[in-house]
């Protein structure tokens, strides 16, 4: 009979222990499974940054001439602006940040155009654009900045 008490109190305390163990390995996997996605949304918006550094410097170098490279206020956003001939008629491409996007817009200068009118490129924290000397470009992200200076020799266009 005393056995049969002790049989009694040992399977109630080792489902409690059971159980306990069980809501400790859950609440590690719900932590761990957070703090893996917020890594993860860190990296990717980091990348985000990074692809579009690449992407800007890209398209300087495919817009490399004497004048066609510019930077300017575009509908109170500032503005890369990148200048072509095309059948004797001026366009210009223009990359601006507006509303957390890198924005990119194709038009003959002539237009009136606004920043809302561009295609989103892709989605970053923040763009910015300076001239520094000798016509050096800097482009700055939260995650970086690159230089470049315009293989035209001329820097950038006024």
């Amino acid at each position: 009979m005393n056995k049969n008490k002790i049989s009694r109190l040992d399977t109630p305390f080792v489902l409690m222990t059971f159980c306990v163990f069980a809501m400790s390995v859950f609440l590690v996997l719900i932590l761990s499974g957070s703090a893996y996605r917020n890594m993860v949304d860190l990296s990717s918006y980091g990348q985000n940054e990074r692809i579009a550094l690449s992407y800007i410097r890209t398209k300087i170098r495919q817009a490399d001439m004497a004048g066609a490279v510019g930077l300017g206020d575009f509908g109170g956003v500032p503005a890369l602006n990148l200048f072509e001939d095309i059948v004797g008629r001026e366009f210009v491409t223009r990359i601006y940040f507006y509303n957390g996007w890198i924005y990119e817009l194709f038009h003959e200068t002539a237009l009136e155009m606004r920043p809302s009118d561009g295609i989103p490129i892709i989605q970053v924290g923040q763009l910015e654009f300076f001239e520094r000397e000798n016509g050096l470009i800097e482009i700055a992200t939260g995650h970086g900045s690159v230089q470049l200076f315009p293989r035209s020799g001329l820097g950038v266009a006024r």
